[in-house]
Formats: structure tokens, sequence, C-alpha cells
């Protein structure tokens, strides 16, 4: 495993991004230790070793370009397979408390810093590159596809656990990560939002939600399967949430304030019985290096642009729709997640997933 050979162009889009930033602001130096930001400085490296654990290298940026601070440990591999060619390495001993620390103080003396702790550089990351633009699609297809795939493996018999076990596995054999799997069978459908996997019988429907993770970008999908046949009250309610999810669709276009599509949704809600229920959880947002950027919410006002995914994820008790779009300059928002072996319905001119039946 090698840099990528685009990466020194996407670096390049980086440093001029911050330098842009940095001038705003009057900073000389910028500090990122969050593991999104990291991940879209060099290009779709990830810098962590542990999933729950701190990244394992500082990035320090300014005029004089990108230096990551690590130890001996991780230093010969970043070089060989993360870094950008054109960073400099500031190498550390492990063994010594507080090492990075001092280096990075040593590199910023006597400049303005600021840090990924201090400011949301959410709005650094959007929109994307042609080329992540690629990758993003790229990785869209693999999560709908390995999906699919674990879908295929699931019995009514099977528990929770069981479930995500297939979906980890079919992931893993696409190239994926997954920094989120939520999975709820028949028991829990109705009670939650995010149902973490338990220990539960899957029984005769249920839902599966994954954020699906390759070159640092993460794509958003549900889906919901039933076995025999499909509960009318189920497909009930997922006919009245694709209806709101249409008008959110609907909305979604460049320079449109996010909390506009919001809106959108709140009446669609309204028309369809339920004006109350975006109170029960968020209606998504942008993606990208993170699930989601920024959430929807009443008074959130940065525009959608050209070249941003999304993931809108409007709900109600035993239903949710979920895909991730890209935001388009000149045409209708592009689904990303899509996979034609999936069962579809067509609401308001798109192909949209319904109850697959095992």
């Amino acid at each position: 495993m090698s840099v990528p050979s685009d990466a020194v162009a996407l670096l390049r889009d980086r440093l001029e991004r911050i330098a842009a930033w940095r001038s705003t602001r009057g900073v000389d130096a910028v500090v990122l230790r969050r593991a999104e930001n990291l991940a879209w400085i060099t290009g779709g490296g990830d810098l962590r070793v542990s999933r729950e654990g701190d990244a394992v290298a500082d990035a320090v940026v300014t005029d004089a370009g990108l230096t990551l601070i690590t130890n001996r440990i991780e230093a010969a591999r970043l070089e060989r397979e993360i870094a950008p060619p054109g960073t400099r390495f500031e190498v550390v001993p492990w063994h010594e408390p507080g090492a990075r620390a001092k280096a990075l103080a040593r590199l910023t003396v006597d400049l303005r810093t600021a840090n990924d702790g201090e400011y949301d550089l959410a709005e650094l990351r959007l929109p994307l590159t042609s080329l992540e633009r690629e990758r993003f699609e790229y990785v869209g297809g693999l999560a709908a596809r390995a999906l699919t795939d674990a879908a295929s493996a699931l019995r009514p018999d099977m528990r929770e656990y069981d479930v995500a076990a297939e979906v980890h596995l079919s992931a893993r054999r696409a190239g994926l990560e997954l920094p989120v799997v939520l999975v709820a069978g028949a028991e829990r459908f109705a009670r939650y939002r995010h149902p973490v996997v338990s220990d539960a019988a899957f029984g005769a429907y249920g839902l599966i939600v994954v954020c699906a993770q390759r070159f640092g970008l993460i794509a958003s999908l549900t889906r919901t399967v039933a076995f025999g046949s499909v509960p009318d009250e189920l497909a009930e309610r997922l006919e009245r949430v694709l209806r709101v999810e249409a008008a959110m669709l609907d909305a979604t276009r460049p320079g449109v304030a996010t909390n506009e599509v919001l809106r959108a949704a709140r009446d669609a809600y309204a028309e369809v019985g339920e004006p109350d229920a975006w109170l029960d959880h968020h209606q998504g947002g942008p993606a990208g290096y993170t699930p989601r950027e920024w959430l929807a919410t009443p008074s959130e006002t940065r525009p959608l642009l050209a070249g941003t995914p999304v993931a809108w994820n409007p709900s109600l008790p035993l239903a949710k729709s979920e895909d991730t779009f890209m935001v388009e300059r000149d045409a209708p928002p592009r689904n990303l997640t899509w996979d034609d072996r999936w069962p579809s319905v067509t609401v308001a001119g798109r192909k949209r997933a319904s109850v697959r039946v095992l």
C-alpha cells in the first residue's frame, strides 16, 4: 500500500482553503487533531489505531505547508501509506509524556494558532473536489451493494447481533469501515430512532442503518426487510415517510439554506398527519468526512452547495428512509447509495427503497 498518486492535488486544495481561512482570522497556524480533519488534510488517510482512541498524529498547517507530529511507532507507516508527498514529519519518542505537545509548542512558537477544538471546520471540508465526488460515489455504491448482500443472508430466528455481524462481514469484504451500524428487530423497531444493536430477536421484520466509510468519506443508508410479507402498518408508515423525504429532496438545491429543507420536512409531516414527528429525531444534513457535517435545525442557515453530499433521514415509528445524495449544480440530487437489486417504489419521480421481502 502506498500514498495515492492524486494526494498532491488534494493537499494543494486543502492548503489553499486553510490559507484563505487563516487570512480572514489573522491566524498563522492551524492545528488539526480530530479524525475527520486529519482524514481530510491527508486526502483520506486514517490516523487512528484504536477506533475508540485519539489519532496517532497532530497536523500543523502553516505557510510552510503540512507537518505531522507523531511517534516512532507510527512514523514509517504514515510516511509510506498516509501522508501526501511534501509532508514534513516531527517524530517524537513514544515513551516521553507530553512529547507531542512539546513538539507542537516548538513548531508554533511566536505564531498565532487556532485548532479544531476551538473551531468547527466543516465548511472548509465542503464542497467536495471532483476527485472526492468520484470517491464518494464509489463508496456509496459499495455500501449499497454490501447491505443488499448482507440482507440476503438474514433469517427471522437471528438476533440483532447476528444481523449486525452479517452487515459487518459484507462491508469488510467490500473494503469499508462501519462507524455506525444500527439494527432494530420487530420488537424494537417502533420504539427507538437509534436502535443500538442488542441481543433481542430480529423477528418478522426489521430495520438496518449503516454509515459506511472509505477514504475518510462516510455514506449513510437505511433499509427495511420483512420475512414472508410486509405488515400493513409498516407499509403505510413507510409510504408517509417517503412523502416527507420527497419534499426534502425537492427542496435540496444549490444555495438553499439548510433550515429551508427542514421547513419543507415539517410542512410535509403536517400533511401526512404527523406535525410533531420531526421533534423525535434529527432529519439529517450535509455529509462528508462525518456522517453529518451539520444538522438541519430551525436556526441552521448555512447553504447547501453544489458538490455537497446530503443524507436526509425522515422517520416515524416503524419507518425510516435514508440514502446519501449529491447536490448537483444543474440537476436534481443524485442518489449515491443505490443498488438496483433492492426493491423500489417511485416517489416524485425517484426510485426509493421499499421493504425487501426475504
